[in-house]
């Protein structure tokens, strides 16, 4: 449980913005070397976990040293002021579509720093988001996001724009993301902390590059800056109107920048305004991610697939979201990963039989509230068929009892989800 101290500044924080929306805050940067907001600071970074920064010190070594006297050092900078970032290192993370995702991970000592900024700035911009928007905000999820596409689909608005902003994190203008932080804060000092974090730049073996624009994911601070920024996206959407029943009756959904609009009517009038919108903001949208497509054809959000069909049994249109054709394929390049012969090398069959039981207990607690039921049947199956073959792969040498095949279909079985969504069946 978080500092009640600390709860108790976000809650009269919260309450000031939310009485005022033109209220600007000027007394921030004194409450950053606060012990109790940088111990709460520590505990949010230490829970994250992560890997090292530039410096190539770990949180493990952090502890090892004295976190008291790292915290105090800490707080000295701050308050002096000697505090200066050290730059980002970059790493590069495959994703679905071959690409890499470049991340920025700043040092230690970086991320407790803006993990406290994150604990004064998070308070008052919830006081301004839209509640259509659910990325990195406390209190809310991926399955909230689900949920609410779920009931504009059963509501009939069934015409979707399936939208995705071009490299996001790395083309939000680094002036006007200030100027949208600005918005609300006035306090100088603290100005000037985010916008060193934002000209750190970043180091990649031999070399350093500082780009003039993004605020690069792998931060603390970066997901909150980007929700303040699209927040105008957010904004910008309510104005136009399209949302009244009497227009298109179209609804945004956003996760982060990651969004889907559900309309009734005038899906093309709805795409237009949003390219607009997006331009507006110095943004594009992907041209390979972004398309209109009907809910009877299908689209995946946030790793599910959304249909909208007619069930004979039901006499009625149905609206059924289970897990995307991608998560599947990638949960399974996973599990394959995890249950090779080279693993029996590093480990024993039980602890590979222990990993592989942690990975399908989060996979199926995030797609349990869905029609999921098959597509868990053939992922635990496939499960328990790659332990299978390891063990007749390691049978001659007599690295597995027979027994332990039993208990990992029995491990398994303990990990797997009661689906949750309305006993729908699948579709045809």
């Amino acid at each position: 449980m978080g500092n009640s101290k600390v709860g108790e500044l976000q809650e009269a924080l919260y309450r000031a913005a939310k009485a005022d929306v033109d209220r600007r805050f000027h007394a921030l940067h004194d409450k950053l070397w606060r012990p109790d907001v940088l111990q709460e600071a520590w505990a949010k970074v230490r829970a994250n976990g992560g890997a090292a920064g530039v410096d190539g010190k770990t949180i493990r070594e952090v502890e090892d040293e004295s976190v008291p006297r790292f915290l105090e050092g800490l707080a000295r900078e701050l308050k002096d002021p000697t505090y200066r970032p050290s730059p980002l290192r970059r790493v590069w993370i495959p994703k679905p579509n071959g690409k890499k995702r470049g991340l920025g991970i700043p040092t230690v000592k970086d991320r407790v720093a803006q993990a406290a900024v994150k604990l004064l700035l998070e308070p008052i911009f919830e006081a301004d988001f839209e509640p259509f928007s659910f990325g990195f905000r406390p209190g809310r999820s991926a399955h909230d996001a689900v949920a609410e596409v779920v009931k504009y689909l059963n509501f009939g608005c069934e015409h979707v724009v399936d939208a995705d902003i071009s490299g996001c994190f790395d083309n939000i203008p680094k002036d006007r993301l200030l100027r949208a932080v600005a918005r609300r804060v006035s306090d100088g000092a603290l100005l000037k902390l985010i916008r060193q974090w934002l000209d750190c730049g970043l180091v990649e073996g031999e070399s350093f590059q500082n780009p003039d624009r993004g605020t690069p994911q792998g931060s603390p601070l970066s997901p909150l800056l980007a929700n303040i920024y699209l927040d105008r996206l957010d904004k910008g959407w309510r104005r136009c109107g399209l949302a009244a029943r009497e227009r298109a009756n179209a609804h945004l959904v956003r996760y982060a920048d990651d969004f889907v609009i559900l309309a009734k009517r005038d899906i093309q009038g709805v795409k237009v305004t949003l390219d607009s919108i997006i331009r507006e903001l110095g943004l594009t949208l992907s041209p390979e991610k972004t398309r209109i497509v009907e809910a009877e054809e299908g689209f995946d959000f946030l790793g599910f697939h959304f249909l909208r069909r007619f069930s004979q049994e039901k006499d009625k249109r149905v609206t059924w979201w289970f897990p995307s054709t991608k998560s599947k394929r990638r949960i399974r390049e996973r599990l394959h990963a995890l249950t090779g012969t080279e693993c029996l090398a590093r480990g024993t069959f039980s602890g590979i039989v222990e990993e592989v039981a942690g990975t399908l207990r989060g996979w199926g607690e995030y797609f349990r509230r869905s029609n999921a039921s098959s597509a868990i049947d053939q992922i635990w199956w496939y499960a328990f068929e790659r332990l299978a073959w390891l063990y007749r792969r390691q049978r001659p040498r007599g690295r597995v009892k027979r027994r332990q095949v039993a208990w990992a279909e029995k491990r398994l079985r303990a990990v797997r989800p009661t689906v949750q969504a309305y006993n729908l069946p699948r579709p045809a």
